[in-house]
């Protein structure tokens, strides 16, 4: 395996941990993308591409819903 693999994994159970402590859904998503960007590279690295598009689909949808928490957390609060 990797070292960027293991990466992505570490921030995956950081991010898991996070949510467990009561961390905002931003940052779980935010941390979620990243994981899954490490993994991307991983498989690029391997030249496996569809690994890698696979990865960055999935990244592209976790920064989405990290976008999308983060700007209702705001709209919450400012109300």
């Amino acid at each position: 395996m990797s070292p960027l693999n293991l990466i992505g994994i570490a921030v995956g159970l950081i991010a898991v941990l996070a949510l467990c402590f009561g961390v905002s859904d931003g940052w779980f998503f935010g941390l979620l993308c990243l994981a899954c960007l490490a993994g991307s590279m991983g498989e690029a690295y391997r030249e496996n591409k569809p690994g890698a598009v696979a990865f960055l689909a999935v990244a592209a949808l976790f920064g989405a819903l990290s976008v999308r928490a983060a700007y209702l957390d705001s709209r919450r609060s400012s109300t």
